[in-house]
C-alpha cells in the first residue's frame, strides 16, 4: 500500500488506517500525515513522476558496471553467452549478446543514473522509462550506518542495474540483430535483476574483503559505503534466490526490488515465514538474541519444516528394492536436506559441524511436531512404525477425540508436551548450538499453532464477528466451537517434496574443480538411489570431464560451454517425472477429501489447506503472524532470562499458556479488534467457502508449476545452446584475446 508525502509514496503494510495527522516514522524516513486516512490493501501503480529526488542525498556508483564489464573481459565471447543468456533470456539471439560483450569491454555501456527519493517503494526500484536506479532515502542514509543495511543496499544496486542491462538490451542492442520470425519479449521471463544479482554474487575478482561500493552525499554522511564482500555476497544469495528470480514484481514503470508475489524477503510488511517471525527475538533481547544466536534458533525450526518431506507415503521401508517413482530412502533425503542446509546455513567452513543434518536432528514427518491433525480416514490404516519405528502409531479415537473441557483436541496437548519439552532441553543446554536447536524446534510449534489452527477465526468470533468461518462443526464442548487443526494432505506432501526442486539446476556457477553446484549435488544424491546405476555414472562421467576443463588455464570459464553441453534436458526430465510418479503413487486424495466441508457436515477434521495461513494471500496471514511475533517475543523474553541464570524464569509454562482456546485468554483481543477494523475487506473473505477452494486450487497449481519450470528451463537452454552452437563454440568463442 502507499502512503502520500507531498507527492511521493511509501508503501506500508496492507490495510492500514490512521485515524488522526500526525507524523510516522518508518525505515528512517519521517512522513507527515495532514489528515485521517484509510489505505487500500492491493498494491496501486506508482507514477514515477510521484518520487520527488532527495536534493541532500546523492549516491553514486558503478559497481554493477564494473563487475559485469570484469566478467566480459575475463571471458571468450561463448563464456559472456553462456552467463548472459540464462540470466536476460534465452528469446535473445546470441549475436545481441556479443554485442553486449563487446560494449561492455569497449567501455560503451552507459552506467545506470541513480536517483535519491524521499518516498517510493524501499529500498528501491528501477523506472523503465527514465533508465534511472530510484533508491528510497532510508535504504541509502541507514547503509552508512549499519552493515546489513549495507548489504542491502549494495543488492539493491545489482538488482536494478540488471533491469537496466536488460533495457539496454532489448531496446538499444537487438535492434539489427533480432529476426522477424522470432520478435524480443518486451522484458526478461523472471525477474533478471535478481538473477544478476545472484550471479555476480561469485564473481569476486579481486578476493577483497573491504569493499567499497558507492559515494555517498548526505546531511549526516558524506564519504564511501563499504562492505565486507564475503558477507554481502551471502547475503545476496539468500535474498535473490530462486523463488526471487521466478517472480517479478512491476507496478507501472517501476521494476521492484523483488516480487510482488509471496516472498517474505520482499513484503516484510506483508509476508511472513517463520524466519521473520522470529524476528521478534530482537524485541525479547537484542543481545542475548544475536544474528548468530537467531540463526541457530531458526536452524531448529527449519529442520521441522523439512521433516515433513520424510513422509511415510514415500519411504522406503528397509529391504524394498530401490524404485524412485515409487520410493525414497530416507538416508537419501536425509542428505539432500543436509544440503540444502550448507547452502542456507553454512557461511564457513568451520560452521558446517553446526548446522549438519542428521537423521537424529531431522527425524521423520511426525503430526505432533506441527499440531497436524493426525486422522486417517481409510478404514485400515498402516501402522507407519514398520517403514521405521521414528514414525507416529496409529491415533486412537481418544487421541482425535475433543476434550470438553478445554474445547480442544487431545492432540493439541500432545503437540503443547512436545514443545514444552523441547524448549526445556533449551533451557538445559543453555545458549549453545544445540539448545538454540531445540528452542527453535519448540518455537515451531508456538508459531504453528496461530497459522495451522483455527484460533484467528475463533477469536474474531469472539469479538462478534460471527460470520467468519470456524473450520469446524459445532460440538458438544465448553465453547461449542473447538480448537482444531488439519490434516496433512497431497498437496502438502507435494509442496515438501517441491523443496527439492526450489533452486534451479541448470544456472551456470563457476567453481573449482571437483566442487558440486546445489543441484549437481542433489542429482548425485537421488541418482545414487536409483535402481539402474548407469544413470549415475554416466553423470558423474560428465562432471568429471566438465572437471578436468576447469583445471585448465582460464578453466573456471571455459567450464561453463561443457556445464549446459553435459547436463541433458532428458536427465532432468527424468528425474522429474520419477517424483511425479512416486506422488502419483504414494498419496491418496481421499484420505482427506472424503468429508467435505467441516463448516456444515458436522465434522471436526478440516485439511492442512483449508486452514492454513502461512501463504501471504490468506485474508488472515498478517493477523496470525502478528499473533505469533507476539508470543515469540514474550517467551523469548523469558528465554533471555533464563540463559541469563534468572531464578523463576519458565519459557516451556509461558509458551503452553498460549495454546488455549480463544475464549481462554485475552491477550490477544485487543490485537485482534484493531485488525478487523483495519481490515474489513480480509474479514470479509474469511465468511465465503468458495474464496478458500480458490485458494486451494492456486496453491496445488503453484506448487505443481515449479516442476513444470524445471523441465521448461531446461528445454529452453538445450535448444537456445544447439541452435547457436556456432557462436558459443566456435573457434573464437573459445580462444581468449
Amino acid at each position: 500500500m502507499l502512503v502520500s508525502k507531498g507527492g511521493a509514496f511509501i508503501r506500508l503494510g496492507e490495510g492500514i488506517t490512521f485515524g488522526a495527522s500526525g507524523d510516522l516514522t518508518f525505515n528512517g524516513s519521517a512522513f507527515r500525515f495532514e489528515k485521517p486516512a484509510t489505505m487500500k490493501a492491493e498494491v496501486p501503480e506508482f507514477a514515477a513522476a510521484a518520487l520527488v529526488p532527495e536534493e541532500l542525498c546523492k549516491l553514486e556508483s558503478d559497481f554493477a558496471l564494473q563487475q559485469l564489464t570484469g566478467v566480459a573481459r575475463r571471458c571468450s565471447e561463448g563464456e559472456f553467452i553462456i552467463f548472459a543468456a540464462p540470466v536476460f533470456g534465452f528469446d535473445v539471439p546470441a549475436p545481441v549478446y556479443v554485442s553486449l560483450y563487446e560494449a561492455l569491454r569497449d567501455g560503451r555501456i552507459p552506467n545506470a543514473r541513480i536517483v535519491v527519493v524521499q518516498g517510493g517503494v524501499y529500498p528501491g526500484a528501477f523506472d523503465t522509462v527514465k533508465r534511472e536506479i530510484v533508491v528510497h532515502q532510508g535504504a541509502a542514509c541507514k547503509a552508512a550506518k549499519d552493515a546489513e543495511a549495507a548489504w542491502e543496499l549494495l543488492t539493491v544496486l545489482l538488482h536494478e542495474f540488471g533491469h537496466h542491462i536488460d533495457s539496454v538490451i532489448r531496446e538499444d542492442l537487438a535492434s539489427s540483430e533480432v529476426e522477424e520470425a522470432s520478435p524480443l519479449k518486451t522484458d526478461a521471463e523472471g525477474d533478471e535483476g535478481a538473477k544478476l544479482a545472484y550471479a555476480l554474487a561469485f564473481f569476486d575478482f579481486e578476493n577483497s574483503v573491504d569493499t567499497e561500493f558507492a559515494q555517498l552525499v548526505s546531511q549526516d554522511y558524506s564519504g564511501p559505503l563499504r562492505v565486507n564482500y564475503k558477507d554481502a555476497r551471502n547475503y545476496i544469495k539468500l535474498s535473490q534466490d530462486d523463488e526471487a528470480q521466478r517472480k517479478e514484481g512491476k507496478s507501472g514503470d517501476l521494476e521492484l526490488f523483488g516480487a510482488s508475489g509471496e516472498h517474505v524477503k520482499q513484503r516484510p510488511l506483508e509476508s511472513f515465514g517463520h524466519e521473520q517471525i522470529e524476528q521478534g527475538l530482537i524485541a525479547a533481547d537484542k543481545f542475548v538474541f544475536d544474528r548468530d544466536t537467531r540463526l541457530h534458533i531458526y536452524f531448529g525450526n527449519w529442520l521441522r519444516d523439512y521433516s515433513q518431506i520424510l513422509d511415510p507415503k514415500i519411504i522406503r521401508p528397509p529391504g524394498m528394492p530401490k524404485d524412485l517413482t515409487r520410493y525414497i530412502s530416507r538416508d537419501t533425503l536425509t542428505k539432500v536436506v543436509d544440503v540444502l542446509a550448507e547452502e542456507k546455513f553454512v557461511f564457513e567452513a568451520a560452521s558446517k559441524k553446526e548446522f549438519a543434518v542428521t537423521k537424529e536432528n531431522l527425524g521423520v514427518y511426525r503430526a505432533v511436531e506441527h499440531i497436524d491433525n493426525p486422522t486417517n480416514f481409510d478404514t485400515n490404516p498402516r501402522d507407519n512404525r514398520a517403514v521405521y519405528a521414528d514414525f507416529e502409531p496409529p491415533p486412537s479415537a481418544t487421541y482425535l477425540s475433543i476434550d470438553a473441557g478445554s474445547s480442544m483436541k487431545h492432540y493439541i496437548a500432545a503437540s503443547r508436551d512436545y514443545m514444552t519439552a523441547q524448549i526445556n532441553k533449551a533451557v538445559g543446554s543453555g545458549k549453545t548450538a544445540e539448545g538454540c536447536r531445540h528452542f527453535g524446534a519448540g518455537l515451531h510449534v508456538l508459531e504453528d499453532y496461530f497459522a495451522h489452527s483455527n484460533f484467528v477465526e475463533l477469536s474474531l468470533r469472539k469479538l462478534g464477528y460471527s460470520k467468519v468461518l470456524p473450520w469446524t462443526s459445532k460440538t458438544t464442548c465448553k465453547y461449542g466451537y473447538p480448537v482444531v487443526t488439519g490434516m496433512f494432505d497431497s498437496e502438502d506432501v507435494i509442496a515438501s517434496v517441491a523443496a527439492l526442486f526450489a533452486e534451479p539446476m541448470l544456472v551456470f556457477e563457476p567453481r573449482k574443480p571437483g566442487e558440486r553446484t546445489k543441484g549437481e549435488r542433489i542429482l548425485l544424491i537421488l541418482l545414487a538411489d536409483h535402481s539402474d546405476q548407469t544413470w549415475l555414472a554416466g553423470y558423474e562421467t560428465m562432471l568429471n570431464l566438465r572437471d578436468k576443463v576447469a583445471a585448465m588455464p582460464g578453466g573456471v570459464y571455459l567450464q561453463a560451454i561443457l556445464f549446459y553441453a553435459l547436463t541433458p534436458v532428458h536427465l532432468i526430465s527424468f528425474v522429474r517425472n520419477c517424483f511425479v510418479h512416486l506422488i502419483g503413487n504414494s498419496v491418496d486424495d481421499a484420505q482427506v477429501y472424503g468429508k467435505g466441508d467441516p463448516n456444515i457436515n458436522g465434522s471436526t477434521d478440516p485439511s492442512h489447506s483449508q486452514l492454513a495461513k502461512d501463504h501471504d494471500d490468506h485474508p488472515f496471514h498478517t493477523l496470525a503472524a502478528s499473533l505469533a511475533k507476539t508470543a515469540v517475543t514474550q517467551v523469548g523474553k523469558a528465554m533471555a532470562e533464563s540463559w541469563k541464570g534468572a531464578a523463576g524464569a519458565d519459557p516451556a509454562a509461558l509458551a503452553a499458556a498460549y495454546l488455549v482456546h480463544p475464549y481462554d485468554c485475552n491477550w490477544q483481543d485487543e490485537t485482534v479488534k484493531t485488525w478487523a477494523q483495519t481490515h474489513q475487506e480480509n474479514v470479509k473473505r474469511g465468511e465465503s467457502v468458495t474464496a478458500f477452494e480458490a485458494l486451494h486450487v492456486k496453491h496445488e497449481a503453484a506448487v505443481r508449476q515449479r516442476f513444470r519450470e524445471v523441465e521448461k528451463r531446461a528445454q529452453e537452454a538445450e535448444a537456445y545452446f544447439r541452435k547457436y552452437a556456432l557462436s558459443i563454440s566456435g573457434e573464437k568463442a573459445q580462444v581468449k584475446p
